[in-house]
């Protein structure tokens, strides 16, 4: 069987869990510039065994490309270089563009080069991996909004800059789609990974978001996931406790995203998640576990967003094992795919 032909619970079950290289190449000054230290092969040969079989690689392409939008030669080479130290170990691996919202902005004015930026850089990308198998998958946007709107996170569709928002956002995503699938080599028929507006699951089972067309079929849906907010994104209020209201709260959310998706034969991911440590390891037990359970039950897969820093950090990138305060997610996380496997800590 080919990935093809993997229903979305097929392809959740091989995506299994997921972590994200945060804060690496999406911080603004290099590799190391926000705290987190040189990648090295040994990171995710210790992930793998810990039971992670996905990383997703969030990159901000923008700020090493020249005024024709060329992509530095020598950045791109450790990227590669480091999707080479995930994709050899056998994982998953997700490449995206993160911070680059500001070069595709959806709205009039900035719709034009929005899609001159994502073609521009899609084509470098896919060129430089149009190689690798259906283990690398591609990216479009990661969190596409309008910046510093009122708007910025949450829609109001019954606003005009809302709904051409939204439009933009799908014409983002066929450009993207377009740009992949015509560069040669195995990106015709790659697993590519495309968000709605802000990549928030209530703007993505909304009419106003539409998949791009795909000759290949082969588009998984991006959601992000930090709910309930207050206790798992918001330092204040002191929210800590995970309760059944947070439980509804994401049930609902993944029952929609699997009428619309998932029982049309469209995977979805959620590519970041996660929750804050508050001091407060019994709830984030729960909730990773909880999490994971749902994700696994609605056909769906989970990447833990990883910063490096105390807010979201699971895994010590120096020391190569989890952190002894999240030591309780990663139980959590492996609970709750419930496939027999608890990985020696």
């Amino acid at each position: 069987m080919t990935d093809a032909a993997f229903t979305p619970y097929e392809l959740a079950g091989k995506l299994r869990l997921g972590w994200n290289l945060g804060n690496t190449f999406d911080a603004p000054r290099g590799e190391t510039s926000w705290g987190n230290p040189v990648t090295r092969p040994e990171i995710f040969k210790r992930l793998h065994s810990l039971g992670f079989e996905t990383v997703r690689i969030p990159v901000s392409w923008h700020l090493h490309t020249d005024e024709n939008l060329t992509v530095s030669p020598e950045f791109m080479d450790r990227v590669n270089e480091v999707v080479d130290y995930a994709y050899n170990e056998g994982m998953y691996v997700i490449l995206n563009i993160h911070h680059d919202d500001r070069m595709f902005q959806p709205t009039a004015e900035g719709a034009e080069a929005g899609k001159s930026y994502l073609a521009a850089i899609w084509r470098q990308i896919a060129l430089r991996f149009s190689d690798y198998g259906d283990r690398l998958i591609m990216q479009g946007m990661n969190e596409p909004r309008m910046l510093r709107s009122p708007y910025e996170w949450h829609l109001k569709f019954r606003d005009p800059v809302c709904l051409e928002a939204m439009e933009h956002i799908n014409e983002y995503n066929q450009v993207f789609t377009d740009t992949v699938r015509q560069s040669g080599g195995n990106n015709a028929s790659r697993w590519l990974l495309v968000p709605s507006y802000a990549a928030a699951p209530q703007h993505t089972w909304v009419d106003h978001f539409r998949l791009p067309d795909d000759p290949a079929k082969k588009l998984i849906v991006s959601v992000h996931s930090y709910n309930p907010v207050q206790l798992c994104l918001m330092a204040n209020p002191a929210v800590t406790h995970f309760d059944e209201l947070g439980e509804r709260e994401l049930v609902f959310a993944f029952d929609k995203l699997k009428k619309r998706f998932v029982d049309s034969g469209v995977p979805v991911l959620f590519d970041e998640m996660g929750m804050l440590d508050k001091n407060n390891p019994d709830d984030r037990y729960r909730w990773a576990k909880f999490f994971t359970e749902k994700a696994r039950e609605y056909g769906t897969a989970a990447v833990w967003w990883d910063n490096g820093g105390h807010d979201f950090r699971l895994f010590d990138r120096r020391a190569l094992k989890i952190y002894e305060t999240s030591e309780c997610v990663l139980r959590g996380l492996n609970e709750g795919i419930g496939d027999g496997f608890m990985p020696e800590i």
